[in-house]
């Protein structure tokens, strides 16, 4: 079996230094907060760029607790697209705010003339989503957000690692809007063994404000609290395993760039699909491989993903529906833009296995077993 996702290879190939970093955690009893969470903020801090790392409880508390920090007016809109994981959406809620919803472009990210045509009096934020493991157009986004007085918040659950040129330099996701937000949920190209998530600024006031925010609204001392906050902490035992991974993620990353080439060259040729794009100013860290059925091939996705696992390849669809057709959406104070893009992609898009752990080999496999079906007439 081809696996979409191979956690088990990825441990096996750091065992030895995950397991050390595990016991050392265990002997000092530093199971929250303590030197590996300042270590690992430190250490992802500098990767990312950032003044400031926080680590939290997960990728959508990381959402929630940056958008209380940022003090928007309450339900005030913060645009966000109809193409993401409903954490997205759920983090604005929970932070007393509205989401509006709008569409992607044909890169799956945010579209920015649906930024536009959304910013009204009462729009605060833009929430852009480095969705795949694919930087946004961060450069227009900034530019609006400044003409508009609007604040940036960064969902990078997907894209650590993921660099984009703005104004003239390249910068690293989670470094460009005035807070980026990530998840370290196990499947993520920077996974705990666990959940986890952080919170990177290089804003002090920022920082300070979601550092007391996830811990319970604390204030200088231990029984201060200046307001109600949360608890919402990374542990050691993740910081731990985190810090290690940070050594190898780049190299990682690299490796899925080079699979999505291989993709892109074995499968160019195929007419009834559409392949993610490619663009020179971006880098994608490529989190998913997602590919799109032609309209007319619509009906043959359920068939296609079945031909695939008969032939031992898992495949996945992220994500089904977009957050405009969610229930939640229904019965929650939401605002929904016109979208044309996202409800289309969600009926056509599937998601091939990628990652560090596959050869070019098993590329070369699941590229040829999705050829064999695509010629076939439907």
């Amino acid at each position: 079996m081809i696996k979409f996702l191979d956690l088990q290879a990825q441990y096996q190939s750091i065992k030895t230094e995950v397991n050390q970093a595990i016991q050392n955690v265990l002997q000092d009893c530093t199971f929250v907060g303590g030197i590996y969470v300042e270590q690992f903020e430190e250490h992802f801090a500098h990767t990312i760029g950032s003044s400031y790392a926080l680590g939290v409880a997960n990728g959508t508390e990381a959402l929630e607790l940056a958008l209380k920090a940022l003090n928007l007016p309450k339900e005030s809109e913060v645009i966000v697209p109809a193409n993401t994981f409903f954490g997205s959406m759920e983090g604005i809620v929970n932070a007393g705010l509205t989401p509006c919803i709008v569409d992607c472009g044909e890169d799956y990210c945010i579209s920015i003339e649906s930024i536009k045509e959304a910013i009204n009096p009462n729009t605060s934020a833009i929430m852009p989503v480095h969705l795949y493991g694919r930087a946004c157009d961060m450069q227009s986004i900034l530019e609006i957000a400044k003409t508009h007085n609007l604040k940036v918040i960064e969902d990078c659950a997907q894209s650590f690692g993921a660099e984009i040129e703005v104004f003239g330099e390249m910068k690293r996701t989670g470094n460009i809007g005035d807070v980026g937000c990530f998840s370290f949920y196990p499947g993520k190209n920077l996974g705990a063994y666990g959940d986890g998530g952080a919170i990177t600024t290089s804003c002090k006031d920022l920082y300070a404000q979601a550092l007391s925010l996830a811990n319970h609204g604390r204030g200088n001392s231990r029984y201060e609290h200046q307001y109600i906050g949360r608890n919402s902490r990374l542990d050691g035992i993740q910081a731990a395993i985190l810090d290690i991974k940070l050594k190898y993620i780049d190299r990682w990353n690299e490796i899925r760039q080079e699979n999505a080439e291989l993709y892109k060259n074995y499968l160019k040729t195929l007419n009834n699909i559409v392949l993610p794009p490619l663009d020179e100013k971006k880098r994608s860290v490529w989190h998913l491989y997602v590919i799109r059925l032609q309209n007319d091939w619509l009906n043959q996705r359920e068939h296609l993903m079945q031909h695939l696992l008969q032939n031992q390849i898992q495949t996945a669809i992220h994500y089904p529906i977009d957050l405009s057709n969610l229930e939640a959406s229904q019965t929650t104070k939401v605002k929904i833009k016109a979208l044309h893009r996202a409800p289309q992609y969600a009926k056509q898009i599937i998601s091939l296995p990628m990652g560090e752990h596959l050869s070019q080999r098993e590329i070369e496999k699941i590229s040829q077993s999705l050829t064999s079906f695509v010629r076939i007439p439907s």
